[in-house]
């Protein structure tokens, strides 16, 4: 900077203090913009590198009825069952056959264990230290909402839902579950490119193991308004530093968002739909 401020003492006396500063203004003002767009090239290339990451961890968008959401690539979905067709006779005084009760493979098969307002499930072997020896062990990703009892205008039930879902875990593996020990949790954590979303976290430990293996269950919880969801991850405790399960896991959790939120009245609230959470 002093090479820079020199240069006023090479031009003629008649030129004046006014030139050497517009002078120096110039260099100085071009030294700042080098320098902010150095900047902003390094937080573009920082950015690129954040969507890269991003996109390799996750798979592509999945939804239904109540939310959206990138889940991690190493999942692989478990198929809702297929509705049979209603039976019909053109004899109206024949009886109709009872339908079969169809069972749900997205419902865990690894307890006694039915979750509510089940959206969606998928699948993932992972690698477990058991016993110092590594064994692949599945991990579950599941999504719940209570979108079906808002549309059933069932209000008591949907703004309990995140009770129902704790209370069923804990019935299962006849253990407690304190709502009140969640604690809020935002993705990104740190700084990020979006805006971050709040989700009251909490964990259970189920005293029994499954298929001979701790497990530990990861309990999501986010509302817009009346709606609840809550995004249930089940996975093994001792996972090996070789899987990217919990890694993964971050950035699919940014990518969560009601899809057509429901005010209660049977018909897409608006409000929620904009709002934030």
């Amino acid at each position: 900077m002093r090479n820079k401020l020199l240069i006023c003492n090479d031009f003629p006396q008649n030129t004046g203090m006014i030139g050497c500063l517009l002078l120096t203004a110039t260099l100085l003002l071009h030294g700042c913009g080098a320098e902010t767009y150095e900047q902003r090239l390094k937080e573009t290339a920082k950015y690129f590198t954040y969507q890269d990451a991003r996109n390799q961890a996750l798979s592509s968008i999945w939804s239904s009825p109540a939310v959206s959401l990138r889940v991690p690539i190493e999942f692989e979905q478990i198929n809702a069952p297929l509705v049979a067709p209603v039976a019909t006779s053109e004899d109206s005084e024949a009886e109709v056959p009872e339908a079969t009760p169809t069972v749900d493979p997205r419902q865990p098969d690894y307890a006694d264990l039915v979750l509510p307002g089940l959206e969606g499930a998928w699948r993932m072997e992972v690698p477990v230290d058991l016993d110092n020896e590594i064994v692949d062990r599945p991990a579950y990703l599941y999504v719940l909402s209570n979108y079906s009892l808002l549309k059933e205008k069932n209000m008591d039930d949907a703004l309990d839902f995140f009770n129902a879902v704790n209370n069923q875990i804990a019935s299962a593996f006849n253990q407690f579950i304190n709502n009140e020990d969640f604690k809020i949790e935002r993705y990104p954590e740190g700084k990020g490119y979006i805006e971050p979303k709040s989700f009251n976290v909490g964990e259970f430990k189920p005293e029994m193991p499954i298929d001979g293996v701790p497990y530990q269950f990861q309990i999501f919880q986010v509302e817009s308004g009346n709606n609840q969801l809550v995004i249930l991850l089940v996975a093994p405790e001792n996972i090996t530093g070789r899987s990217q399960i919990n890694e993964h896991m971050k950035y699919s959790l940014e990518t969560v968002e009601f899809v057509s939120p429901q005010s209660g009245s049977g018909r897409s609230d608006s409000a929620a739909r904009s709002s934030k959470f």
